[in-house]
């Protein structure tokens, strides 16, 4: 067996999508959904829009190419994935989220060198930012509306902040969880970490969203967690974001806050990539708790149990505001298009978006 992967082009005239899937698309993983919502090969074809036997046979060719049963039950006959389908979905399932970021970035850097072939009068904003389910719109909103290519890197927020002093780019994007100030006080793992990369008089903080942050658990709460301190209960086996991210800065806080050691929580040196990742990683059961976006547990159709707020914002210099692209920027998050399409994702707001703030009046380490 052997994976090749190709891409396609399609129109933007659409409404642009807040966050979406990866575009990565393989007809078997579209069957195999439908026969586990359905429960039967008839109905999995109907939903489709497919004949009964065009689906039977394409997954009878599967088979024989994994060597092993999608499904379990015989035709004519009510249908469910077999152990191997159900294992084969959850994996293509993680993957997708997985690497979220990687393929964003990807598919938006074709875009850009082909956009840039098409129109090369188009302005190119470079950005280092962390992982959110917000950015893509962004992207799209100025492309179409401010002829604006923006250029983002996904990394940690310290990270982001490290290329945004070191000249390699105009914007950054950073996440504080400003909603509890013990979490970003002076001397707590996320002022350490981020706090020395943020410069007054010359760094500008530009609100971007609000986002809900808690713990991620299956659907119907089975183990009955109520809480931050149920993540070192017996039965919990927990999935992490990785060391650095801003996420694993904020979780980390928050453990110390609470007297909680990272010793007694199973599972917690296992990493996951994004938000989504996470939630992958517990729909397919390989964990049941993590801590993430409200959005990401509810686009696997998870529980989540909120523990803070943060609010996410765009980073830039004080010189580079005046720019063409920074003001196209301000433009569409002052946009009453964009604050809708943050305000329906789950879990996140748009109250003062766009606002650009003082370090001194916003940051708690200086209070």
């Amino acid at each position: 067996m052997s994976i090749k992967l190709n891409y396609s082009f399609f129109s933007e005239t659409s409404p642009v999508a807040p966050y979406r899937e990866i575009q990565l698309h393989n007809p078997l993983f579209a069957m195999l959904a439908a026969v586990r919502d359905e429960g039967s090969i008839g109905k999995a074809a109907s939903a489709l829009n497919l004949s009964y036997r065009y689906l039977w046979g394409f997954l009878k060719k599967q088979e024989a190419v994994f060597g092993q049963s999608l499904l379990a039950g015989r035709q004519g006959q009510s249908a469910r994935l077999s152990d191997f389908g159900e294992r084969l979905f959850w994996a293509e399932k993680k993957m997708r989220a997985r690497f979220l970021p990687e393929a964003e970035s990807l598919a938006a850097k074709l875009d850009l060198e082909l956009s840039l072939a098409v129109e090369p009068d188009l302005t190119l904003l470079l950005a280092f930012a962390s992982h959110d389910l917000l950015f893509p719109a962004l992207r799209d909103c100025l492309k179409r509306e401010s002829r604006v290519l923006l250029d983002v890197s996904y990394v940690g927020s310290a990270r982001a902040l490290e290329k945004l002093n070191e000249g390699a780019c105009l914007l950054a994007g950073i996440h504080l969880p400003l909603g509890d100030e013990r979490l970003c006080r002076r001397g707590s793992v996320i002022h350490l970490g981020l706090g020395p990369q943020l410069r007054l008089g010359d760094t500008k903080l530009i609100r971007f969203a609000t986002r809900e942050q808690g713990l991620i658990i299956p659907s119907g709460n089975p183990l009955g967690l109520s809480g931050l301190p149920d993540v070192e209960r017996t039965g919990v086996v927990f999935v992490n974001r990785p060391a650095g991210s801003g996420t694993r800065l904020l979780l980390d806080e928050l453990l110390f806050l609470a007297g909680i050691s990272s010793n007694r929580i199973v599972g917690y040196a296992t990493e996951e990539a994004t938000h989504l990742s996470v939630a992958a990683s517990i729909a397919a059961g390989n964990a049941n708790c993590g801590f993430g976006l409200r959005a990401a547990a509810e686009c696997f159709g998870l529980d989540f149990l909120p523990v803070t707020s943060e609010q996410y914002f765009l980073v830039c210099c004080k010189a580079a505001l005046e720019t063409e692209a920074m003001q196209a920027v301000l433009k569409i998050l002052l946009s009453d298009h964009f604050r809708q399409l943050a305000d329906s994702i789950p879990g996140y707001g748009t109250q003062g978006s766009g606002e650009i703030v003082s370090l001194r009046a916003t940051l708690p380490w200086y209070k």
